[in-house]
């Protein structure tokens, strides 16, 4: 498996959120030999929801405390969806 991790701290970067699960965007990472991104995506009012197909799986997440260093979930917080 191959993943991609894009994370934009506490913070609002709504336009990055939409435009990395774009599906054109989705299809480049696809053809790099990605088939999971986890996206965390802070604050801003832009939350995709999950998806998994079988050849790519979305993983969004609220809250960064979730990932460890490999970006594997590591725990839950309350606000964290």
């Amino acid at each position: 498996m191959k993943r991609a991790f894009v994370t934009v701290g506490t913070t609002s970067f709504d336009e990055l959120v939409a435009r990395v699960v774009a599906n054109d965007c989705v299809q480049i990472l696809e053809s790099l030999g990605y088939n999971h991104l986890v996206l965390q995506v802070g604050r801003g009012t832009v939350v995709p929801k999950p998806f998994r197909t079988e050849s790519f799986t979305l993983d969004v997440y609220r809250c960064r405390k979730l990932f460890g260093e490999s970006g594997e979930r590591q725990t839950t917080c309350g606000s964290c969806k």
